[in-house]
């Protein structure tokens, strides 16, 4: 059985009944700056929320969906591809952007990897993703909830840590643009300048929902 995210318009339908993500969209979308990657852009709900001024590529494995997102973003330049290969050489884009996809990749270190491969060294990761609860309780609830739930929507995972992942690829990221409610996030991370996996220091502990 296909899940909601591989049927572009069931997909489109359960974004308009939460409506509060587009606006964590459109304020992650107001950062970025220069030739800007949305990895996993679907039936592009956040592409024409972007500036202007961007150079904007726009990748997702799901050709019906790019097709939407291309009617929605005449200007983007999309491909189909995913995120744990990117057709794009070394330090090639200012802005890579992952807006609730990390959860479902099925690869998401070696998708990290890949986004730290072709961001620029002084390049910006702009990420929207929920992951797993911080108390024993809920993450009880969100691990015997996760194979249904994978099962239904196609791939996401409700108890993926993406902040860990994300710091233990190399990034650092940023407490200026934190936002934390629930169990969603939104954050800026930029490249360290240190080997990936080592630990490096986290907001969790001191995030506030904003």
């Amino acid at each position: 059985m296909r899940g909601i995210e591989q049927i572009p318009w069931l997909y489109d339908l359960s974004m308009l009944l939460m409506p509060g993500l587009q606006r964590w969209r459109r304020s992650l979308a107001r950062l970025a700056r220069g030739r800007v990657l949305e990895v996993g852009c679907g039936t592009g709900q956040m592409l024409p929320l972007y500036p202007d001024s961007v150079e904007l590529y726009g990748l997702d494995p799901n050709v019906d969906a790019l097709l939407r997102a291309q009617r929605r973003a005449p200007g983007a330049k999309l491909l189909c591809a995913t995120a744990e290969h990117l057709p794009f050489p070394d330090q090639f884009f200012d802005t890579l952007v992952s807006s609730l996809v990390f959860c479902s990749v099925a690869d998401p270190d070696r998708g990290l990897a890949e986004i730290r491969r072709v961001l620029k060294p002084q390049g910006r990761l702009l990420m929207l993703e929920h992951v797993h609860a911080q108390n024993h309780i809920g993450r009880w609830v969100l691990d015997t909830l996760q194979p249904p739930w994978t099962r239904l929507t196609g791939g996401c995972h409700p108890n993926r840590d993406t902040e860990t992942r994300v710091e233990g690829a190399g990034f650092h990221i940023e407490h200026a643009c934190y936002k934390a409610s629930g169990l969603m996030r939104h954050f800026v991370a930029t490249p360290e300048l240190r080997a990936p996996g080592r630990a490096s220091g986290s907001l969790r502990a001191s995030a506030r929902p904003s």
